[in-house]
């Protein structure tokens, strides 16, 4: 990204389709279409061309695969944003930013004449307007805990039009980088749908807003919604409302659940080339819809997409590189930092008070983690392309504890996790060897595990660690692949015990909602949503940790962190963090640093500016830092 005002181009260039747009009468000329102060991107090998097809993609039609355009046709819109390589933050949808010396202040600085995909201006008001009538009102939203410091929300103000404040009662260091990743302050693609994101189309949404229409609920029942709540934040969802107003460099024309799902480029694209030329190049994108995981991984074999990330299973691999210069592509590798695969722990499960007490014994869940069989997950799930680890930072990372706690309650030891078990009471078996209900019920334990067949088989984990449990006495209900937006559902419900997928967080404060329970609604909340609505409304809603699972003890070192200016004792902050979360077992790892969060994308040969490698971060929403706004048709 280019900084230096010194180097913006004077003059604009656009697409034959914008160009014929102008000339019809559509659309004001580009450079009354771009702010004054444009994003000017360098692209990675050269300035590309306008022209040529559409570029074809890949998604699951049958669930909710919002994420497989918001990493890649999603800019990404988040304000501010991390460099290609993850070594700093730099302005993004915002123009630039500042920190005061205390950290108490950051300020936002817009971009001049920047506008919605709609035409309307995108200023200061479009922040303060989502924090005031959507992130604080209740009817829409929990306020989000990344926006809370020192036990108070961070204020949200109007400078000016262009300007904007973010003031927090202490110092707050990290808001930059917290915002520049993913969660709920990171751009409309991620959370807008949820009444999140850190801004909104005020002049688009306030039709349906209370405060704004008194016909708002009748409005909303007319739609076959809940209330104007529920109704708003439908209106706000990226992938399904073509007439949404976005910031994104493509808009959506046609929805996810239409398929194929479709996106053009957006006339008001606040991205350029260093030669002027307004991003993207390839004016299309068409994403077709396959019924499953196995009928899209045989259509990239075929050579059916153009660029293809999600959903590429690492079991594919083999197939994958046979097909490469038969089918036109070529695939690259770029292992992830952090978990691949584990078990996320519903610690605040109720709906059968008896599993909930049990999996909120400690020892409990030390005994499932030392159950499992991690170097067989690994060679039959992934191919040995892993890493066997308990939940502990990866060894790359900044925060690294070294092996005793990547090891820590994540060996395989039967008679350790069966001495644990018995320990804890269970020691009464049927007839088959498994441990029967601490109630005096005479049944049979059961738990039930529930995930989505998406970065890998995690249904096909499910069994495996079905088979290990066995040998503790535990019978695991492990079933097909469930649906991401039935997770969603059953997350926001309580009713889910364990579920496979991602655990822990490369970053304990930036990615705060996989540690502990901070996030209080959708699934990678899973952790404990009543314990975090807890949080968030200072006890006025949710339900309060019990002392014995030590989450306030996570919460206070969260606190402390946050605003600790010196980062030294920042990092020792975050070491406890993970020693606390691994030593609770809150979640189990399984596997991590390799290929399957988003570790491998397919690319046409014809393809120009594809990097060879990118850096795997969630932070950067991976593939999004490889600038697809760049990429262009070579022939």
């Amino acid at each position: 990204m280019i900084t230096d005002p010194a180097q913006y181009p004077t003059t604009f260039n656009e697409s034959p389709e914008m160009a014929a747009r102008v000339a019809a009468g559509e659309l004001p000329p580009v450079d009354q279409r771009v702010p004054r102060n444009p994003l000017v991107v360098e692209p990675v090998h050269e300035i590309g061309t306008y022209g040529g097809r559409e570029l074809r993609r890949g998604y699951i039609s049958t669930v909710n695969d919002r994420q497989n355009a918001n990493r890649f046709n999603g800019g990404p819109d988040n304000l501010i944003y991390w460099d290609y390589a993850h070594r700093k933050v730099i302005p993004n949808i915002a123009a630039g930013f500042e920190v005061n010396a205390d950290a108490t202040v950051l300020t936002l600085y817009l971009r001049e004449g920047m506008k919605w995909s709609d035409g309307a201006p995108f200023t200061a008001e479009d922040i303060v307007w989502w924090r005031q009538h959507m992130s604080l009102n209740s009817n829409v939203a929990a306020p989000p805990g990344q926006l809370r410091v020192g036990g108070e929300q961070v204020a949200v103000e109007k400078v000016d039009d262009y300007t904007v404040t973010l003031t927090a009662v202490a110092p707050y260091p990290l808001l930059p980088q917290i915002m520049a990743g993913w969660g709920s302050i990171n751009g409309q693609t991620i959370t807008g749908q949820f009444g999140y994101g850190g801004f909104a189309p005020a002049h688009y949404l306030q039709q349906f807003h209370a405060d704004f229409n008194p016909d708002a609920d009748a409005l909303a029942q007319d739609a076959g919604q809940e209330n104007w709540g529920a109704y708003l934040k439908n209106r706000n969802t990226w992938q399904t409302n073509p007439d949404l107003p976005t910031v994104t460099p493509w808009v959506m024309t046609r929805p996810i659940n239409d398929p194929p799902w479709e996106f053009e480029a957006n006339p008001y694209s606040i991205w350029v080339d260093t030669a002027g030329n307004q991003l993207p190049y390839i004016h299309k994108i068409s994403m077709a819809g396959a019924e499953d995981r196995e009928v899209l991984i045989l259509n990239s074999v075929a050579g059916e997409y153009d660029f293809q990330d999600r959903h590429l299973q690492v079991a594919s691999l083999p197939v994958l590189l046979e097909n490469q210069e038969r089918s036109g592509y070529m695939i690259h590798r770029t292992p992830g930092v952090g978990s691949d695969f584990g078990v996320r722990i519903n610690l605040a499960y109720d709906a059968d008070p008896v599993i909930g007490e049990l999996i909120r014994t400690a020892d409990f869940r030390r005994a499932l983690s030392m159950g499992v069989d991690r170097d067989e997950i690994n060679e039959a799930i992934f191919l040995g392309t892993s890493q066997t680890t308990s939940t502990a930072p990866s060894e790359q990372s900044v925060y690294a504890l070294g092996q005793e706690w990547v090891e820590k309650w994540a060996t395989l030891d039967v008679d350790a996790a069966n001495a644990l078990l018995d320990g804890i009471g269970l020691t009464e078996k049927d007839g088959e060897g498994y441990r029967l209900r601490p109630d005096g019920s005479g049944d049979r334990l059961v738990l039930v595990y529930e995930a989505p067949a998406s970065f890998a088989d995690f249904p096909a984990a499910g069994q495996l660690i079905r088979e290990h449990w066995r040998e503790i006495g535990i019978d695991l209900s492990a079933g097909p692949a469930v649906t991401g937006g039935l997770l969603v559902e059953k997350a926001e419900a309580n009713e889910i015990m364990f579920s496979g997928h991602t655990v822990s967080s490369p970053d304990p404060f930036r990615q705060q909602d996989l540690i502990m329970p901070t996030r209080t609604n959708n699934y990678p909340g899973l952790i404990g949503i009543p314990y975090a609505k807890w949080r968030a409304t200072d006890g006025a809603d949710g339900v309060e940790p019990p002392d014995q699972l030590m989450i306030k003890e996570g919460w206070a070192l969260l606190d402390a962190g946050l605003v600790e200016p010196d980062e030294a004792e920042r990092i020792r902050i975050a070491k406890e963090i993970y020693k606390l979360h691994t030593d609770q077992v809150w979640s189990i790892g399984v596997v991590g640093d390799g290929l399957a969060i988003y570790g491998m994308y397919l690319a046409n040969t014809n393809l120009g500016n594809i990097p060879a490698r990118i850096s795997n971060t969630l932070d950067q929403r991976a593939p999004s830092n490889a600038l697809p706004p760049a990429f262009y048709w070579k022939s």
